[in-house]
């Protein structure tokens, strides 16, 4: 009897060493896969990803935008611009032109879109960061600041201003105000404030970006991404990387026009069944050039529901080719962990902690 327990405790053993063996195999194929998808994750956009892969940043714009009362201003023609200096981020010279906006009273400044806003910029910069913001998120332009968006040169590279909508909340406006005066680098439209008018938000900053400043590139960003500024200049000044007719991130391929669901556009709204191919919303970089020709036909194209779709919309109508960069990382092809890649040019999703250990371990890669 003893020795037949004892037979029966062997196999019981052979048999848990196979079955551990087994489950250790599948653990160890598993996170070889997920690694596999996260490294790779942020590549070239394919039609034949799933329906869910290829949703988009769709959103609903009104078609009737309430503006702030008092503040409203007719459309008018862009003021004659500069030629821009074409330079690198280490090395530039500031134009001696600058392009200062009408001062007098009596003659306001006439803008094409929401904004009012007529702070010019003090000098040239390689590269001007528009960072899309919402009043309330303090805390976010706050760590932004205190991260990736200064820079320590002498002569700044570049320069990051958060675009803003006007606030419904009383104490929001009057911290609005305290926070513009003590930082100066909020950029105003007329309109409340919405989720769903991100065009309009887009259309102001390129304005404000066409009209008073003077730069060579242009990074639009969301102000829930890291922004990895040096490795972004390093890609800037690289031979290959043009300096016209650029329009650069992750490229969505011939998306397709949801017509269902959180995101759907009626036929009436759009009567295509994909969109021109664009840049993912989160962050993406244009040339000077590429922002003026927007400008100067954003009454050609009109207001579009969803602003990274009327993006790739103005640069269909300019002739613009997206440029695709694996750097740019937004979901669905990002990692659930706060990882930086050696690739990492934007992040989508990053604030908080997560932003500030993005910010740590690029800066030490840097040092």
């Amino acid at each position: 009897m003893p020795s037949h327990a004892m037979y029966l405790s062997r196999t019981q053993k052979r048999l848990v060493k196979r079955v551990v063996s087994f489950v250790y195999a599948v653990v160890t194929v598993a996170m070889i896969t997920v690694f596999i998808r996260d490294w790779t994750g942020s590549g070239q956009f394919n039609a034949s990803n799933s329906a869910r892969a290829r949703q988009l940043r769709s959103v609903q714009v009104y078609t009737e935008i309430e503006l702030v009362p008092g503040t409203k201003q007719e459309a008018g023609s862009l003021l004659s611009e500069p030629t821009p200096v074409r330079t690198t981020a280490e090395n530039f010279q500031p134009t001696s032109t600058t392009s200062e906006p009408p001062t007098t009273q009596d003659s306001p400044v006439e803008h094409k879109t929401t904004l009012i806003t007529q702070t010019p910029c003090s000098q040239h910069y390689f590269l001007l960061i528009l960072v899309a913001s919402t009043p309330a998120y303090f805390d976010r332009r706050r760590l932004i600041r205190q991260t990736w968006a200064a820079d320590s040169f002498i002569k700044p590279r570049w320069k990051t201003v958060f675009l803003l909508g006007q606030s419904r909340n009383t104490t929001d406006s009057e911290q609005l105000q305290r926070e513009e005066a003590h930082y100066g680098d909020l950029i105003r439209a007329d309109y409340y404030e919405d989720y769903w008018n991100q065009t309009l938000k887009v259309e102001m900053g390129f304005e404000w970006a066409a009209r008073y400043c003077q730069f060579s590139f242009l990074l639009k960003a969301d102000d829930d991404v890291f922004i990895n500024t040096p490795a972004v200049l390093a890609v800037l000044n690289q031979p290959s990387t043009p300096t016209e007719k650029l329009y650069m991130g992750h490229v969505y391929k011939n998306p397709v026009v949801q017509r269902k669901g959180k995101w759907l556009l009626t036929q009436e709204e759009y009567n295509e069944t994909h969109y021109p191919d664009f840049c993912a919303g989160p962050g993406y970089i244009l040339s000077r050039d590429v922002v003026q020709s927007f400008v100067e036909i954003f009454d050609t194209i009109p207001k579009f529901k969803i602003d990274d779709a009327y993006v790739g919309m103005l640069a269909k109508e300019a002739n613009i080719v997206p440029r695709h960069n694996r750097g740019f990382q937004t979901p669905p092809y990002l990692s659930r962990t706060c990882a930086l890649f050696r690739d990492t040019l934007v992040r989508h999703g990053a604030v908080g902690q997560c932003l500030i250990d993005l910010f740590e371990k690029a800066h030490a890669s840097f040092s």
